[in-house]
C-alpha cells in the first residue's frame, strides 16, 4: 500500500468571529503578564519585596490564562496566533499608583471576557460561553483583591502591614 503524504484535515469547530476574539485575548493576556512584570520590577526597585513577588506571581498567572486560551483553540481545531508584546510602564509614583493602575487594568480585562461571553452567547456557542465564564469569575476575584489592597491604603496601613498582606497572597 503506498504511503500517503496528506494529513487528515478537520474542520474548525469555532466560528471565525470567536476565533478572532480569542486570539485577541491571547494578546491581552500576554500584555497583562508584561504589565505585571513591569510593576514587579518597579516595586522591587523601591523595596516592596513581597509586593514584587505578588506581581510576578500574577504575571505568571496571566501566562497560564494565555495558555488556556491557546489550548482551547487547539482543542477546537482552530489556529492560535502568537502575539507581539508592547512595551509596558515600569515607573510609577508609588504603591497606590501601581494598585490603582492594576485595578483599572483588571476592569478592562473583565470587560474583554464579558465581551467574549456575550459574543459566544449571541453566536449560540455554549462551549465558549462556559469557557469564558471561568475567566469572568477569575476577574471578579482579581478586581476584589486590588480593591481590598487600595482600601488598606485608604486606612493608612503602614508599609509593613501592606507587605504582610501581599505575602499572604503568595
Amino acid at each position: 500500500m503506498p504511503e500517503s503524504n496528506s494529513k487528515l484535515e478537520f474542520k474548525q469547530r469555532l466560528q471565525p468571529n470567536i476565533i478572532s476574539i480569542l486570539n485577541s485575548q491571547i494578546a491581552n493576556e500576554l500584555q497583562s503578564s508584561q504589565i505585571y512584570r513591569g510593576m514587579a520590577c518597579y516595586l522591587d526597585n523601591i523595596g516592596w519585596s513581597n509586593a514584587s513577588k505578588y506581581f510576578m506571581k500574577s504575571a505568571d498567572e496571566e501566562l497560564e490564562h494565555m495558555r488556556k486560551v491557546y489550548n482551547y483553540l487547539f482543542d477546537k481545531n482552530c489556529k492560535a496566533v502568537v502575539p507581539c508584546c508592547k512595551d509596558v510602564q515600569q515607573e510609577f509614583t508609588d504603591i497606590r499608583d501601581v494598585l490603582t493602575k492594576s485595578l483599572e487594568h483588571e476592569i478592562v480585562v473583565t470587560s474583554n471576557w464579558e465581551n467574549i461571553a456575550k459574543l459566544a452567547c449571541d453566536s449560540n456557542d455554549k462551549t465558549t460561553m462556559f469557557f469564558s465564564q471561568w475567566f469572568v469569575n477569575e476577574q471578579i476575584e482579581d478586581e476584589s483583591k486590588f480593591r481590598e489592597l487600595l482600601y488598606l491604603l485608604d486606612l493608612d496601613a503602614p508599609k509593613w502591614k501592606m507587605e504582610k498582606e501581599f505575602k499572604s497572597l503568595l
